[in-house]
C-alpha cells in the first residue's frame, strides 16, 4: 500500500508541475494577444502592409436611424 501511496503522490506532484507550466504558458500568450491586438500596433501594419490610411473627417457620413 506504501508503495501505491507513494506512484500516486508522485503523479500527483507531476500533474501540479504541469498545471503550474501551463499557467505560465497561458500568461505568456496572454501577454502576446494584448501586445498583438493593440490599436497602434493595428493601424501600424494597415498603413505599412496594406497601404490603408484613415479616411478624412469629410469623407466619414454617419447615418442615424
Amino acid at each position: 500500500m506504501k508503495y501505491r501511496t507513494r506512484l500516486l503522490f508522485s503523479e500527483v506532484q507531476r500533474q501540479q508541475q504541469m498545471n503550474e507550466a501551463y499557467d505560465e504558458e497561458l500568461a505568456q500568450l496572454q501577454f502576446e494577444q494584448n501586445k498583438w491586438s493593440e490599436r497602434e500596433r493595428i493601424e501600424h501594419a494597415a498603413q505599412s502592409q496594406l497601404g490603408m490610411s484613415l479616411p478624412e473627417s469629410t469623407a466619414i457620413i454617419s447615418i442615424t436611424p
